[in-house]
């Protein structure tokens, strides 16, 4: 049965190739999005960030198509659906430099002389390693969430902040990332990050001369807005956009917004944008075309808090579930209502939580009902111990489709260093 046209993702579906590779002997699998709009364009080429792959780039890819540009993001050898490169021990975690290897390789296997790259965390350093060692190859750059911060670099240093950065994304982003971890691979995911996360990539900035756009959300937490800012301070031509409530994976919470700042990057809008500070993009919307499709508003999702927690906080006083579940449910019910009062959306009054977190906290209240359903609860009523098992499924889902506005993508004024 087909998708509702509220529920159907926008832009072309993904096209799945497999390119032979010989100077690595690897095929390597890419996602493709051909606009269909036969204009002349250099393709933009999407660059994975750390122990990932294509897979979260396909909200970015599917509505930069939309917009009419030729979107290529291979899986670069060792992760997603392309197999390791068979020159590298086990277990294979490449470096910046080797990285960039595997992609100048792909990019001639595929007939790919000239693109524009956009890299999310360590697709950012090859993007600016292939920027530096082959600059007849990059039209443009777009470095979203670039890394690694000074103040980060060693990897017990960088890893918490990837974790501190998943609270502020959409809950969504949280199971695709433990698929794409499990399918990488913890040792290799490791060796990666310790053979990227020392790396000196302001001391390429400055031979980057390809035009280049540095993106940062403003809940980032793997890089600070001082490190974006010297980041595009040390590009001969750079330009700083810092998307409001959106985290480090900004392409994926806020598609929308991306594509349209990305596109407008591409067009030259923003080299004759007006003053900083200004917004190019404006907040996303749920009724917009290219907007994501989670069919359930902030001011829906509201009023379902309001309605949930009055439920906890009474219903289970009347039903025969057993003390620990009325215990339980009534406690899940008083957080949540903590929750709701300081979360930034129309049921706040306080408005402190941005709702990215709170949709998280929801999901994690979901998970641990279904734990304590299984586990905990054994011996309470079965009746009670399905309220909660269906809490808990309520909790997940309304977490998972509720749409969490992001936006709106401001310039930022960042000084030149002279030269």
């Amino acid at each position: 049965m087909p998708l509702p046209p509220s529920l159907r993702p926008p832009g072309p579906a993904p096209r799945r190739v497999r390119t032979d590779v010989p100077t690595l002997g690897v095929r390597v699998h890419a996602r493709t999005w051909p606009s269909g709009q036969g204009r002349d364009r250099v393709p933009v080429v999407l660059l994975h960030g750390l122990g990932l792959s294509s897979r979260y780039l396909v909200p970015l890819g599917r509505r930069l198509a939309a917009l009419g540009h030729d979107v290529l993001a291979p899986d670069l050898p060792g992760f997603g659906r392309s197999p390791r490169d068979p020159h590298t021990r086990w277990p294979g975690g490449p470096d910046v430099a080797r990285q960039t290897e595997h992609l100048v390789a792909w990019l001639d296997a595929a007939g790919i002389t000239r693109a524009t790259f956009f890299g999310n965390s360590i697709g950012s350093q090859v993007a600016v390693e292939l920027a530096v060692r082959h600059p007849e190859r990059v039209e443009r750059l777009v470095l979203s969430g670039p890394t690694p911060d000074p103040r980060y670099r060693r990897p017990w240093k960088q890893y918490p902040q990837v974790l501190r950065n998943m609270a502020f994304e959409v809950p969504t982003l949280q199971a695709l990332f433990q698929v794409e971890y499990l399918s990488t691979g913890v040792a290799r995911m490791v060796q990666q990050l310790v053979r990227s996360a020392d790396d000196p990539v302001e001391l390429r900035l400055p031979d980057v001369k390809a035009s280049t756009l540095v993106v940062r959300g403003r809940h980032d937490r793997t890089l600070s807005q001082e490190w974006a800012e010297q980041v595009t301070r040390l590009l001969p031509d750079g330009r700083l956009a810092v998307v409001e409530g959106a985290a480090h994976n900004a392409h994926y919470s806020a598609p929308d917004v991306s594509a349209r700042l990305v596109a407008a990057f591409l067009a030259g809008e923003l080299d004759a944008a007006g003053a900083a500070g200004d917004p190019v993009v404006p907040r996303s919307q749920p009724g917009d075309p290219l907007a994501a499709r989670r069919p359930v508003p902030a001011r829906a999702h509201a009023a379902l808090d309001v309605l949930t927690t009055a439920a906890l906080l009474t219903v289970p006083r009347t039903r025969p579930w057993g003390p620990r579940t009325r215990a339980l449910l009534t406690a899940f019910g008083a957080a949540g209502l903590a929750d709701t009062l300081l979360t930034d959306h129309p049921a706040g009054l306080v408005r402190r939580i941005p709702l990215p977190v709170h949709l998280n906290l929801e999901a994690s209240a979901g998970l641990q009902l279904l734990l304590a359903a299984a586990t905990w609860l054994r011996g309470e009523p079965a009746a009670g111990r399905r309220a909660v098992a269906a809490q808990g499924l309520f909790e997940l889902l309304r977490a998972g489709a509720s749409y969490a506005p992001a936006g709106p993508a401001r310039l930022v004024p960042v000084t030149a260093v002279a030269p």
